[in-house]
C-alpha cells in the first residue's frame, strides 16, 4: 500500500487514485466507528496493528519520508553564501511547493487532503528547522529564512487548503508559526552575538583598537534590515542589541 503512495507521490497519475481512496475510505471508516462509540458509550472492538488507525499514523510517516526525499538539499553547516541560499528557497517557492499544491489534488479526491497537508507541512517545518539550526548561519541568512516563512505564511498553497476542515488548517498554520517564531530566536540571537563579538574586539586590550562605531553600525544595519521585513522585527533586533550592550557595561 505504502509503495502506492510513493508513486502517487512521484508520478501524480491518475491510476493510483482509486488505491488512495482505499485507504481514505479505511479512515473514514475509523471516524465512523469513534463516533458510534461516543453514541452508544460502548467500548470498540479490539482490532489489529492493521486497523486503520494504525493506518493513519503509518501514513503519515510514509507520506513525510516521501515528501522530504523530494526537498532539494542544502548544506547549511557549510554554505554561507547569501546567493546560494537565496536560489534554494526560490526553487522550493516556484518548484517544490507547486509540485506539492498538484499532487493534493489525488490526495483531496482520496479523502486524504488533511493527512497530506500535515505531512506537506511538517517536512516543510523540518528542513527549514535544518537550516536555521547551523551555527554558521548569519543574520542575513536568517533573515532570508524568516522572509520566506512569512511569505509562505500569507500565500495560498497546498499548505493551506481552501477546502480542508477548518481545525485542520488552524493546526497547520500553528505549526508554521512555530517554525517562525524559531527562525526569529535563532535571528535575534544571533544579531546579539554579533553585537557582543564587537563590543569586545571594540574593548580588548589585546587587539589592535576597533572603533566604537562598528558597534553602532551593526546595530543599524540589523535594525534596518529588519525593518524591511516587519516592523516588530526590527524592534525587537533592536531591543537584544542594545540588551547586549547594557549587559557588557555592566
Amino acid at each position: 500500500m505504502w509503495i502506492v503512495v510513493g508513486e502517487a507521490l512521484s508520478e501524480s497519475s491518475r491510476m493510483f487514485l482509486e488505491p488512495l481512496q482505499s485507504v481514505g475510505k479505511s479512515l473514514k471508516w475509523e471516524k465512523q466507528k469513534k463516533a458510534e462509540w461516543l453514541d452508544s458509550s460502548r467500548e470498540m472492538e479490539s482490532v489489529s496493528t492493521w486497523s486503520p488507525n494504525f493506518w493513519r499514523k503509518e501514513l503519515e510517516e510514509k507520506l513525510t519520508q516521501y515528501i522530504m526525499a523530494q526537498i532539494p538539499s542544502f548544506d547549511s553547516s557549510s554554505n554561507t553564501d547569501e546567493t546560494a541560499l537565496k536560489q534554494h528557497l526560490s526553487h522550493l517557492e516556484e518548484t517544490f511547493l507547486p509540485s506539492l499544491e498538484h499532487r493534493s489534488g489525488f490526495f483531496k479526491e482520496a479523502g486524504l487532503l488533511a493527512t497530506y497537508t500535515h505531512c506537506c507541512h511538517a517536512s516543510l517545518a523540518s528542513h527549514l528547522s535544518t537550516l536555521t539550526d547551523s551555527n554558521h548561519f548569519s543574520f542575513s541568512q536568517c533573515l532570508l529564512v524568516y522572509e520566506w516563512g512569512l511569505n509562505v505564511y500569507k500565500s495560498e498553497t497546498c499548505l493551506r487548503p481552501r477546502q480542508s476542515p477548518q481545525h485542520s488548517l488552524s493546526l497547520s498554520l500553528q505549526c508554521l508559526m512555530r517554525i517562525i517564531l524559531k527562525t526569529e530566536e535563532k535571528l535575534l540571537a544571533v544579531a546579539q552575538n554579533e553585537v557582543g563579538k564587537a563590543l569586545k574586539d571594540a574593548f580588548d586590550v589585546g587587539k589592535p583598537p576597533c572603533p566604537d562605531t562598528a558597534v553602532i553600525q551593526i546595530v543599524t544595519e540589523r535594525t534596518e534590515a529588519a525593518r524591511c521585513v516587519s516592523e516588530s522585527l526590527s524592534e525587537k533586533v533592536e531591543a537584544v542589541c542594545l540588551e547586549e550592550c547594557l549587559r557588557f557595561l555592566e
